[in-house]
């Protein structure tokens, strides 16, 4: 379900692009340092989003050093942490651990069960570090594994449910700024959830696994037409994101976010859809 929030490499600058990278590296320490290699295996690019996210909103300093690490043995990568780089890690612990959970849950798949199991410890202490999060996350799980099981064709309360699940995560410091990041992260999750149902579709009407959009796609006569449906929601969904995102008063990075929203979430859909699609395919910026 993750990996959708990504950059355009493309659109970035060298110096932007070895940032990015330093960050994502900075995440990955902070799984291995905190969760192991276990830890280091449930990466996601999601959060390297929010790290971003947060690290332009709340500015906390900073600190880069250089290193190897398994992944690239022979040549010395930078990486730059800071609170919000732990933070992120945490974060992104809770959600694998949920995630696997309802893995397990709905198709007892063995590779969750093993993930779980090597995530067990370190999922424990997340869970007991963040309470409210660790309740309002598993809630929108439940709720979403409930609807998944009844076959739902209500596509925005089952997209709303992951929508949940990230504005929960984006709300770092419950403060003055939390309806804002609390949005971008609803949206964002929904797009994400749609996304995903998109990509797997094919595989799922195979298997006979739920799938909110095989409903959807048997209301048009023409697949063309659902195609557009789809496209066009997930254009108005990161619109919605863009909307909340430009409400934030973020100077640092913030063309790398803008990146990121209105152009590198587009990247899986590049690669599915059909070439005549590609050309307009990033959501239009608010005016």
């Amino acid at each position: 379900m993750y990996g959708y929030v990504s950059v355009n490499t493309s659109e970035l600058k060298v110096r932007e692009f070895d940032e990015y990278n330093a960050r994502y590296c900075g995440l990955c320490h902070c799984l291995k340092k905190g969760y192991g290699r276990a830890g280091q295996l449930s990466i996601q690019h999601d959060m390297t989003f929010l790290i971003y996210l947060l690290q332009g909103l709340y500015e906390p300093e900073e600190n880069s050093f250089t290193g190897r690490c398994i992944a690239h043995p022979v040549k010395k990568r930078t990486f730059t942490v800071s609170e919000v780089s732990t933070y992120a890690a945490d974060m992104n612990i809770l959600l694998a651990w949920y995630k696997l959970l309802d893995d397990w849950e709905d198709d007892k798949s063995k590779k969750a069960r093993v993930m779980m199991a090597a995530l067990k410890k370190g999922a424990k202490r997340v869970l007991e570090k963040y309470p409210k999060k660790a309740e309002a996350v598993e809630a929108a799980f439940h709720k979403l594994s409930a609807l998944e099981k009844d076959g739902s064709d209500q596509l925005d309360a089952v997209s709303g449910c992951f929508g949940e699940v990230m504005a929960e995560i984006c709300d770092f410091r419950d403060d003055e700024w939390s309806d804002e990041l609390r949005r971008v992260g609803f949206f964002l999750g929904k797009y994400i959830y749609i996304m995903d149902a998109y990509e797997d579709m094919e595989s799922d009407k195979k298997t006979g696994s739920y799938n909110c959009l095989v409903n959807v796609y048997d209301g048009f006569e023409k697949k063309e037409d659902a195609e557009m449906f789809v496209y066009s929601l997930l254009n108005m969904v990161m619109a919605e994101c863009a909307k909340a995102f430009e409400m934030l008063p973020i100077v640092r990075n913030a063309e790398v976010l803008r990146n990121i929203i209105y152009a590198g979430v587009w990247g899986k859909w590049s690669e599915l859809h059909p070439e005549e699609c590609q050309e307009d395919a990033e959501a239009p910026r608010p005016q």
